[in-house]
């Protein structure tokens, strides 16, 4: 029973020590990405209004088209690099498109592993969400930045 105690208090101490220490380290952050496909499976474009993330973005897709159940709606995977004067940050995204009305959501989990400068280590997502009016040709987004930064 004595161990259990202990136990306990030694995890409960661990998970406060750490919510602390993430609480301090993490901000919310907003931005407008604006994009161009061009053509050869990347789109390049560039962050504003962001802040940190303020910068020049190229994406990779690293999938085709998946179907879904819906028949507009197809889901793909691509990574995305931020380059900015804070450093570099990358993402693995999975992205939901909406073919017939031009709409797309992106989950960017960040990778800490790869990313430089005040992004190193640093973990989260970026939530991407916006449309194309021209066909895919390009497209405007928001994006909304949940992330803890490494000391």
């Amino acid at each position: 029973m004595l161990i259990k105690r202990i136990l306990g208090a030694l995890l409960i101490s661990a998970v406060v020590a750490t919510s602390a220490l993430a609480v301090g380290n993490c901000q919310s952050l907003k931005g407008i990405e604006s994009v161009v496909n061009n053509g050869n499976g990347t789109t390049s474009g560039t962050i504003t209004e962001g802040g940190k993330l303020n910068g020049t973005t190229q994406t990779v897709f690293t999938s085709g088209f998946t179907p879904t159940p819906d028949p507009n709606t197809f889901s793909f995977t691509d990574d995305l690099t931020l380059t900015t004067n804070k450093g570099v940050l990358r993402t693995h995204n999975v992205t939901l498109f909406d073919v017939a009305i031009g709409v797309f959501t992106a989950f960017a989990r960040i990778d800490p592993n790869t990313s430089t400068g005040d992004f190193a280590a640093a973990t989260g997502v970026l939530y991407i969400s916006g449309k194309t009016t021209d066909g895919g040709a390009t497209f405007q987004g928001e994006i909304t930045a949940s992330m803890c930064f490494a000391d």
